[in-house]
């Protein structure tokens, strides 16, 4: 049985601004390059034989040259054979690191159409193909090239999985195009959210997604996918590898009665979700729950005293005020007036069934409560 040792990795993003959290970004762009080198040991140590890279490696042309730099170097000390994909983000063009032709001899980068390598001494044959451009809106996969089944056949491609007769910009490919390929397993990228590994007729594939969450539509562990392979076997194992996880939270926080008892059960909380290194990652919580006039907790405050023990964290109230707004409403103040007319439109909505429009005129009660407490600013929403 000809077995192999494969890595497979996508979207990288190195150079990447990250600018969904900007006071993090310096230091969250010298951590992806971290999690490169990181991917580069692990395949060393592991003895893989060949290391996949589906595309977006770089987020541009214009990355850091420094950061080009010390990729080379990484993959020059990786034992095995490495082909790279580019992508929509970083796709071969005069300017791009892949015109550079100091590339390490182990190194194989595929520059536009499909293309094949043969390695006999793994008996194995590695198909690959590169974006020109962003936009790629013609099949990458040519029928032309031969398919030797005596070889063990991989292909590595950047592209959007599509159902059949849909098309994509950024080359699409259906369930069909993959099941006709002639391949065993075929390593792709594009999608960040891993995928489970699947098959389109006799061919296997995957999206490991990508290995470091860059923002809070990233969420989870985030990692790579390695193992072993044959025509016969197909053993590919998810192996986390991020540093930092974005994670959002839901916690209900009726019973606290203050801010410091607030602070203590939310870091409770992560830590017995994530474990000991709870405070190393991004955070947007939603605090939930029903207060009373008694518990005017400064969130803004909570929020300050957290971010000294998280490396980082955002606070969403939607906590709830307990109010009888039927007996507010009879009050002859500005509080009253507002609350009337909410109820009465209130009524309407439900009168009419509209769902949608209850929910925002509930949160439209809660908010004013809280605002003629003092408990909230204009930019706090």
């Amino acid at each position: 049985m000809n077995e192999i040792r494969l890595m497979h990795v996508a979207d990288v993003h190195l150079g990447s601004e990250v600018a969904t959290v900007p006071e993090k970004q310096e230091a969250r762009k010298k951590e992806l390059l971290r999690t490169f080198r990181r991917i580069t040991q692990l395949c060393k140590e592991e003895k893989m034989d060949l290391l996949l890279i589906a595309g977006d490696l770089f987020e541009g042309a214009n990355v850091d040259p420094q950061i080009v730099a010390s990729v080379k170097t990484y993959l020059a000390e990786v034992p095995a054979r490495v082909f790279i994909s580019p992508g929509n983000h970083d796709y071969v063009a005069m300017d791009s690191p892949y015109a550079e032709e100091d590339w390490p001899d182990n190194v194989t980068i595929f520059r536009g159409k499909m293309e094949r390598v043969v390695l006999p001494d793994l008996k194995t044959a590695v198909y690959g193909a590169g974006f020109e451009s962003t936009y790629v809106r013609k099949s990458l996969f040519d029928k032309a090239l031969p398919v030797d089944k005596e070889y063990l056949n991989l292909c590595v491609v950047h592209g959007d999985l599509v159902s059949e007769n849909q098309g994509s910009d950024y080359h699409g490919i259906t369930p069909s195009v993959l099941s006709g390929s002639g391949m065993d397993y075929v390593a792709l990228g594009h999608i960040h959210l891993r995928s489970p590994i699947e098959k389109a007729g006799s061919t296997w594939y995957a999206y490991p997604g990508c290995p470091e969450g860059r923002g809070f539509d990233e969420l989870g562990e985030k990692g790579v996918y390695m193992g072993t392979i044959s025509r016969e076997k197909m053993d590919l194992q998810f192996r986390p590898l991020s540093q930092r996880m974005y994670l959002m939270e839901e916690m209900d926080l009726s019973e606290v009665q203050n801010e410091i008892e607030a602070e203590k059960k939310i870091l409770a909380l992560l830590k017995d979700r994530y474990g000991e290194s709870y405070e190393k990652h991004f955070y947007r919580i939603r605090v939930k729950g029903t207060m009373n006039r008694d518990q005017k907790i400064p969130w803004k405050n909570v929020e300050l005293a957290l971010k000294e023990e998280l490396y980082f964290v955002k606070l969403v109230d939607e906590t709830r005020m307990a109010v009888d707004y039927e007996e507010m409403a009879r009050e002859k103040s500005l509080r009253g007036y507002f609350v009337q007319e909410l109820l009465l439109q209130r009524k309407e909505a439900e009168k009419s069934g509209d769902e949608k429009a209850r929910a925002r005129i509930d949160k439209a009660l809660d908010y004013g409560m809280k605002a003629f407490e003092g408990q909230v600013g204009l930019g706090d929403y």
